[in-house]
C-alpha cells in the first residue's frame, strides 16, 4: 500500500496577513488560498490594495485546494508591486508618498471595507485599508479580521519598513519610524491576534530578515527591527505555548518593491549603478547563485503555518539560498 505524501490543508480556516498586498505577503496570501483557505488582506487603502484582492479573488475562483505552490507555482508570479516606482526602499510604498513616510500599512484614511463572498469552491479574500502605524488599529485589525469567518488561525505579519541610509546620517525620527512599523506595530498584532488564538489553536508567522542575523550598516534601525523581531517570535512561542505556535521566516534577496526601492536609495546615495552593483554582490554572495522566487518564501510560510509544523515554534528559518547559515 502506497502512502499519501504529506499534504497542506487550511480548508476553513482564515489568515490575517498584514502587508498583503505587498509581493512577499500576496505571495503568502497565494498559498494559503491555494491550500483552501481564506484570507484577510491588510495594507495601505487604495487601488493597489484593490487590484491584489481582486487577483487573489480571480486565483482562489480557479483554484482546487491543492498547494500547487509546492512544486511550483500556477501561472505567472503575484508580485503586487512591479508597477511601483522604487523610490521608496519599503515594503508598500506608494508612488505618492515620501520615502521616508511610504511605509506598509501606514496611512491616514479609514478601512474601505471588505470583499464579496467566492461562490466557487475557492477561499474567500477579504480586504482592510488600515494604518499599521498606530497602536490602536494593529490591536483591533486581528478582532476585525476575526469578523469576517468567526475565527483566526494565521496570523502572517508581512510588514515592515526599509530606509537606505549611512548609520551616521539616520535621524532620531527616522529610526523610531522603522521602530514603530516594523516591531511595535508587531508586538501589538501579535499581542492581540495570540488573545484570539489561545482557546482553539493558531500559528504566527512573521517576515523578518537575512539582515537580522548579520547587521546592516546602512540600514541599522531596518537590521535591529528584525533582529528584535527574532526576539519577539521566541518570547511569544514561550508566552502563548502550547495553543499558539510562533515562527520566523528571514528572506534573503527576493526582488519585491523593497529590493527595487534598495537599488534606487543607493543610486541616490552613492552614485548611478550603486544599486545594481550591489545586488550584484549580493547575489555572488549566495551559493545558490540566484535571487529568490516569491512563491519560494510562500512555501515556508505556508509549511509553518500548517498542522504539517505542528512540532515547531520559536524558530527562525532562513530562506536566502544560503546567504546566512545560522
Amino acid at each position: 500500500m502506497t502512502e499519501r505524501a504529506p499534504r497542506i490543508d487550511f480548508a476553513g480556516r482564515w489568515a490575517l496577513i498584514t502587508g498583503g498586498a505587498g509581493g512577499l505577503g500576496s505571495a503568502c496570501a497565494r498559498a494559503y488560498l491555494a491550500a483552501g483557505g481564506n484570507v484577510v488582506l491588510a495594507d495601505l487603502p487604495g487601488d493597489r490594495l484593490e487590484r491584489v484582492a481582486a487577483e487573489l479573488r480571480a486565483f482562489a475562483a480557479e483554484a482546487d485546494g491543492e498547494l500547487s505552490f509546492l512544486g511550483g507555482a500556477p501561472g505567472a508570479e503575484l508580485d503586487a508591486a512591479a508597477d511601483l516606482p522604487g523610490a521608496a526602499a519599503e515594503l508598500g510604498a506608494t508612488a505618492d508618498q515620501p520615502r521616508a513616510a511610504a511605509e506598509l500599512g501606514a496611512t491616514a484614511d479609514q478601512p474601505s471595507g471588505a470583499a464579496e463572498v467566492l461562490a466557487s469552491a475557492g477561499g474567500r479574500v477579504e480586504a482592510i485599508g488600515v494604518d499599521l502605524a498606530d497602536v490602536a488599529t494593529c490591536r483591533e485589525l486581528p478582532h476585525r479580521a476575526h469578523a469576517f469567518g468567526g475565527r483566526l488561525d494565521t496570523l502572517v505579519n508581512a510588514t515592515g519598513i526599509m530606509q537606505t541610509k549611512p548609520m551616521a546620517e539616520v535621524t532620531a525620527d527616522e529610526w523610531q519610524r522603522v521602530i514603530d512599523i516594523n516591531l511595535t506595530g508587531v508586538f501589538h498584532t501579535v499581542q492581540a491576534a495570540c488573545g484570539l488564538m489561545t482557546e482553539h489553536g493558531g500559528s504566527v508567522v512573521s517576515i523578518a530578515s537575512v539582515a537580522a542575523r548579520s547587521g546592516r550598516p546602512a540600514a541599522p534601525a531596518y537590521a535591529a527591527s528584525k533582529t528584535a523581531l527574532l526576539s519577539l517570535t521566541k518570547s511569544a512561542a514561550l508566552a502563548y505555548a502550547p495553543m499558539v505556535r510562533v515562527n520566523a521566516v528571514c528572506p534573503g534577496v527576493f526582488f519585491t518593491d523593497m529590493w527595487r526601492g534598495i537599488v534606487e536609495d543607493r543610486d541616490r546615495e552613492y552614485g548611478p549603478g550603486a544599486g545594481q552593483r550591489y545586488l550584484d554582490e549580493v547575489t555572488a554572495k549566495t551559493p545558490l547563485k540566484r535571487l529568490g522566487k516569491v512563491e519560494e518564501l510562500a512555501d515556508v510560510v505556508a509549511f509553518l503555518a500548517s498542522d504539517l509544523a505542528a512540532y515547531i515554534t520559536g524558530q527562525a528559518v532562513n530562506v536566502d539560498g544560503g546567504l546566512e547559515m545560522d
